[in-house]
């Protein structure tokens, strides 16, 4: 059992630890987390976890696993350790959790960018599918029914028109193409 044992660092008289930096206590507490960061992620898979929310901040659960190519509970397992420990935060949305990195404020300006890009891009799926269940209809009567603006409607509309999801003749709009073209456009949208 004596390879299971923890690694003490000794005490010096009065219950210091010896080993300290000449730069003090603040110099020591930063130095070491910053190892206990690097030891966490010395695991491969958390590593990759960790590495593709910095490359993609907010991306949500499903996704992450099938980029990287792990299994559900995988994923699952390794960001909860990651959410224990501090280097990662979730926020539900829309029925989606949404994985970001945690960090100092640039990181959380990033975090905050990426959130407004999912928040567009979860709304112009939910603006196809209203329009699918109307089947024809005008951007203000979608921007009602979502309770959203007819310019932001309008926007997300002309966008979709873009990708010929929809059509539009006399400002009524109608689907040209299938739930699965949708599905497709938004893990397209996903993953770029």
């Amino acid at each position: 059992m004596q390879g299971n044992s923890p690694i003490r660092t000794p005490r010096a008289p009065g219950g210091t630890r010896t080993g300290t930096t000449s730069a003090g206590p603040i110099a020591t507490a930063a130095s070491s987390a910053q190892v206990g960061t690097r030891q966490r992620l010395e695991q491969a898979t958390r590593r990759r976890l960790y590495d593709h929310l910095l490359l993609l901040p907010g991306d949500h659960f499903r996704a992450i696993a099938r980029s990287l190519g792990i299994g559900v509970g995988t994923a699952r397992h390794h960001l909860q350790i990651m959410i224990r420990d501090g280097l990662v935060y979730e926020r539900k949305a829309d029925g989606r959790s949404r994985y970001y990195v945690a960090g100092d404020s640039e990181q959380r300006a990033k975090n905050d960018l990426f959130g407004k890009h999912w928040g567009f891009r979860d709304l112009r799926l939910r603006i196809w599918n209203a329009l699918n269940r109307t089947g024809e209809s005008t951007a203000t009567k979608i921007a009602t029914i979502l309770g959203i603006t007819r310019q932001l409607t309008a926007y997300h509309l002309g966008r979709l028109e873009e990708k010929g999801l929809v059509s539009s003749q006399d400002r009524r709009y109608r689907v040209t193409r299938s739930s699965s073209a949708a599905e497709r456009m938004d893990e397209t949208e996903r993953n770029s």
